[in-house]
């Protein structure tokens, strides 16, 4: 890893499961810490990272840059060449089983799999497992969580820790992230805006952000 920068990827094979948000939140982060950060859409339908950049470009000029890459083909090779001119670059996928998200597991050093606590999001384990499996050989350094996002903001709701007891079996494929993302209306207002939430008021949203980076620091 020497000669290129850090690849994370947030990746799984669900749509609707914040995988842009998550992604977008990441790299403001980061670009906050000084260093070179490069987004790399391989979402070339939805283009919704591409999309959010151009926004922050046009809005917030004077905010901290984060480059991004629209890539439709060759996917690994790309991604590596891009990762020769960044410190971090963070790879955003369509939400299925396609070459992006497989592209994205073969290459990536730090994974974030995304986990809305509900049943039916959490089914896709089974997928994303085999997945995990089939691209272990290629790629075994690399650092894998799950995370609890758009989690219930109530104290007492029982659906985060019901999450947690069933992610809690799959520990062989996968490390559980410190971060749960709560559910909070900033984490939809802020890409319209072309911000991420550490550049908002939301003091509870941008320390869930700050201590994701901090996580992702401990791996670099």
């Amino acid at each position: 890893m020497s000669d290129r920068g850090t690849i994370i990827g947030v990746l799984t094979s669900k749509g609707g499961s914040g995988k842009s948000t998550i992604t977008e939140n990441i790299a403001v982060g980061i670009a906050h810490k000084g260093v070179s950060v490069a987004i790399i859409d391989c979402d070339f339908k939805q283009r919704t990272a591409s999309k959010w950049i151009s926004r922050r470009n046009e809005l917030h000029p004077d905010l901290p840059k984060i480059h991004c890459f629209l890539e439709s083909d060759n996917l690994i090779s790309s991604i590596k060449e891009h990762a020769k001119h960044y410190d971090v670059n963070i790879i955003d996928v369509q939400g299925r089983d396609n070459k992006s998200l497989r592209a994205g597991f073969l290459v990536c050093d730090i994974i974030y799999v995304p986990f809305i606590p509900s049943q039916n999001d959490l089914e896709v384990i089974e997928e994303i497992s085999s997945i995990i499996e089939e691209t272990q050989e290629q790629n075994p350094n690399r650092k894998i969580y799950a995370i609890l996002n758009d989690c219930p903001p109530q104290v007492l709701s029982s659906q985060s820790n019901e999450a947690y007891d069933f992610l809690e079996d799959y520990k062989n494929i996968f490390d559980i992230s410190n971060v749960k993302i709560v559910h909070r209306a900033v984490y939809q207002t802020c890409p319209s805006e072309g911000i991420g939430v550490v550049e908002s008021k939301d003091k509870k949203a941008a320390f869930e952000i700050e201590k994701l980076v901090k996580e992702i620091e401990s791996n670099v």
